[in-house]
């Protein structure tokens, strides 16, 4: 599977690198790691006493007497793990969100269990079922999740402990736990049930303080100031975590302006000052010499391409893709190009609802989404079948209703040109027998959508002190975005796609009961499989029936019409139909609809707000584009 090898490794390899030689901080000896190392130990067995006492007390539950005392001990045994997770997570990313604290839904996983469907649990789910109706039936499902808690955390205990840190891996750990806390904890995806992500981002938020301050043995001279600098954003934060604010009306612009980055950006810069070299313990896709969380190389495309002998980040090979993005010799009849339903002026969409075929009058299965910020996903089309960009090269000239061509044929027409041969060789010479090949064609092709980046749009120049105009009413509207509309539960900052933080290493889809139009009275569900019906084995599982691609929201002011079949004219229509909740809350039987069926409840001054600040995300003029 890709990134099997790259990401993760064996489940075991990379707890053998957890023992690694620590490094020492100039002018005392290094003793932080092992106080964090002892203070986390304590820490993880204290949330498994936790696991143990929901575990005991669910299996003598008989009725729904007990609720109550569950519902207290599933939110102890949370607020505890929050002591632990930035940690856990960042050494132990995939098995914490496949057992212990992923969304509490269905998967198949590439790192354990392969192919096998591995049901809800963790402590997600357990968040979910006790805010759940009260019921015997619940009270069940409830024993089943503590106990298999209890199992997963008994089984990891035994590996994972004791665990060897590095100073810089600690830091690491605190900024990452830092994004984890404002792109999951403060937009309820880490709460599903409790909505308790404010209480719990308290926690979390004072473990990092903690763990940070055995740094003050260490310091170097020159780190000084940004050691007193990092203890005051800690208290300011900690401060407006506490203010015992309700969850929908929490600032969480302000917070992200002037707690998240500076800390984001001062941590850097203790690292830097301090002497603790950059090495992280194993690959994100997180670039830890980003400072800021909307910076333009916070999230590095690279890792999603892993092409070692290609790279993706050659200005040759960009300019070339550029061309043949737009020639349309690489379709059968020469008619079409990539810019026929990628069209720069219109956010690298088509402005249809379904994209024009290469047959007169009939057009494709789908709604062609934007090309921008492509790059930053580990699966590629509505359905998910394609696995890197350079696979999704194959698929469109594969179709028949688009390029409905060979590479053979295209190679044929490329070689006639003396421009292309120069520009081939200039590229790729040298790497295989021919300049022109299938590989890099698709190379060149994937090279130019990948430098397809968008973070200079009024949203970003504004969080980041670029610029100190920004609307009021998108100020609103991003508050809500990340807050009571839960946007951001799903479009995670800073892409805004599905893409799941904190480290960025999977892509997420949804099913959101899409219909065949926007008729709340009658709807009839969309008949398209999505990544159900995409060809794939381990995605051919009925809870992916009629799930897609979660896409960027960036410029998307720019690429109505929207959704995989282009039902929605207007971005009015997409958060009236969320406002409803999707087709379930419209009264459609829809399996397995990740989408909440509950209404938003959210005014039209709110909708409007939104859309102010969506409308901030374009950043055509970047691309070329004239937004007309």
């Amino acid at each position: 599977m890709k990134k099997t090898s790259i990401l993760l490794g064996s489940f075991f390899i990379c707890l053998l690198m957890l023992s690694g030689a620590q490094m020492a901080i100039p002018f005392q000896k290094d003793t932080v790691p092992e106080k964090v190392a002892a203070l986390y130990a304590a820490n993880f067995y204290k949330f498994q006493n936790e696991v143990n006492a929901l575990a005991a007390l669910a299996n003598k539950a008989t009725s729904v007497k007990e609720w109550e005392a569950l519902k207290s001990q599933v939110e102890k045994t949370r607020l505890v793990y929050k002591e632990i997770e930035f940690i856990f997570d960042y050494y132990q990313t995939f098995y914490n969100g496949t057992y212990i604290n992923g969304a509490p839904l269905p998967k198949v996983s590439e790192y354990f269990e392969a192919e096998k469907v591995i049901p809800p649990g963790g402590l997600q789910a357990l968040d979910e079922a006790v805010y759940d109706s009260a019921s015997i039936e619940n009270l069940q499902h409830i024993k089943v999740l503590a106990n298999g808690l209890k199992e997963r955390v008994d089984f990891i205990s035994k590996i994972h402990l004791p665990v060897h840190l590095k100073s810089s891996q600690i830091i690491e750990c605190i900024r990452s736990g830092i994004v984890r806390i404002f792109t999951l904890g403060l937009t309820g995806y880490d709460t599903p049930g409790s909505v308790n992500g404010l209480k719990e981002s308290v926690v979390s938020w004072q473990s990092m303080e903690i763990t940070f301050l055995y740094f003050e043995a260490g310091l170097s001279p020159e780190a000084k100031s940004q050691f007193e600098a990092i203890k005051k954003y800690f208290t300011k934060g900690k401060r407006i975590l506490n203010a015992n604010t309700h969850f929908n009306d929490f600032d969480r612009l302000a917070f992200l302006k002037e707690v998240v980055n500076p800390l984001y950006a001062t941590l850097l810069e203790f690292q830097n000052a301090n002497r603790i070299a950059l090495e992280p313990y194993k690959k994100h896709a997180q670039n830890y010499k980003a400072k800021n969380l909307f910076d333009i190389d916070f999230l590095n495309t690279d890792f999603y391409s892993e092409l070692v002998y290609l790279p993706l980040d050659n200005p040759k090979t960009i300019a070339l893709g550029e061309l043949l993005f737009q020639d349309p010799q690489l379709s059968r009849d020469n008619v079409m190009a990539c810019i026929s339903c990628h069209n720069p002026n219109k956010g690298f969409s088509d402005g249809l609802p379904k994209s024009v075929s290469n047959q007169k009058g009939v057009f494709t299965t789908r709604n062609a989404p934007t090309l921008m910020d492509a790059g930053y996903s580990t699966r590629y089309f509505w359905d998910m079948r394609a696995f890197d960009l350079e696979k999704q090269v194959v698929h469109v000239i594969d179709n028949d209703l688009e390029f409905n061509t060979d590479f053979n044929a295209i190679i044929a027409k490329l070689n006639k040109n003396a421009l292309y041969n120069k520009l081939f060789k200039e590229a790729y010479g040298g790497i295989a027998k021919e300049d022109i090949n299938q590989r890099s064609i698709s190379n060149a092709i994937a090279a130019y959508v990948n430098s397809l980046k968008s973070f200079n749009s009024p949203f970003d120049k504004y969080v980041r002190n670029e610029t100190k105009e920004y609307p009021e009413n998108a100020k609103r509207g991003f508050n809500l975005f990340m807050g009571k509309a839960a946007c951001g539960s799903c479009h995670f900052a800073p892409v805004f796609n599905g893409t799941i933080p904190p480290f960025y290493l999977e892509s997420e889809s949804e099913v959101l009961g899409i219909t065949q139009g926007f008729d709340s009275i009658a709807p009839k569900l969309d008949t398209d499989m999505g990544r159900m019906g995409n060809g794939l084995k381990m995605d051919n599982h009925p809870f992916l029936k009629n799930s897609f691609k979660t896409v960027t929201v960036r410029n998307i002011a720019l690429t109505a019409p929207y959704m995989h079949n282009g039902l929605f004219a207007t971005l009015e229509d997409v958060l009236a139909f969320y406002n409803l909740g999707g087709g379930a809350g419209m009264g459609l039987e829809v399996e397995n609809q990740t989408l909440p069926d509950a209404p938003l409840n959210l005014s039209q001054q709110e909708i409007e707000d939104i859309i102010a600040f969506m409308e901030t995300l374009s950043d055509v003029y970047a691309y070329g584009g004239r937004g007309d």
